[in-house]
């Protein structure tokens, strides 16, 4: 059986149209490994801006912790200075990290058409040239993540009177729903 198997692959190679076949696929793969002359730049480029998002995202979240942390100390701090309140812990949480706001060209554009006008608005994105030389966008405004909700525990917190203002207080700072404030008795 090999024999025939052997013989089968002579025959086959011998055919001139095999033998183009194979060296056409060969000159094929020649071409599909020689280098596009197109440099790895944009790659690069590509690679370093994913790896500086992921530092940014590292450090937005050493900030978003630090101004989390802040409010609770604050609020901490506050609450304490209330008669009857006592010693308290805070516990922040926030809905999301920072938000980034781009800035946006506006031109406007009109014309006229006899009877009607017409009036187009095309946003654009405002860049600016960081020290390396890369376009990024211009961020006008940075709005710092929100709160979500917040739990205390106090000393006092065990009168039903000043479970409830610090309820408000907290509602009234952070602009909260009741439901999303929790006031429980340090023990």
């Amino acid at each position: 059986m090999s024999g025939k198997w052997r013989n089968g692959i002579r025959k086959l190679l011998e055919s001139k149209e095999t033998m183009l076949i194979l060296f056409l696929s060969g000159i094929l793969l020649f071409v599909i490994m020689l280098p596009s002359g197109k440099d790895n730049r944009s790659y690069d480029k590509e690679r370093n801006e994913t790896q500086s998002q992921d530092l940014t995202t590292d450090n937005e979240c050493d900030y978003c912790n630090g101004y989390k942390e802040k409010l609770e100390d604050e609020l901490e701090e506050f609450l304490s200075g209330i008669a009857g309140v006592g010693k308290a812990k805070v516990l922040i949480y926030m809905d999301s990290s920072q938000e980034y706001i781009v800035e946006k060209d506006k031109p406007t554009t009109s014309g006229t058409d006899g009877e009607r006008s017409d009036m187009t608005v095309e946003e654009t994105t405002v860049y600016t040239v960081n020290s390396d030389g890369d376009e990024i966008p211009f961020i006008s405004q940075t709005k710092m993540p929100s709160v979500d909700g917040v739990v205390v525990a106090a000393k006092g917190a065990s009168k039903e009177i000043i479970r409830l203002q610090i309820v408000h207080l907290v509602m009234t700072l952070f602009g909260l729903d009741a439901n999303k404030v929790e006031v429980l008795p340090l023990g």
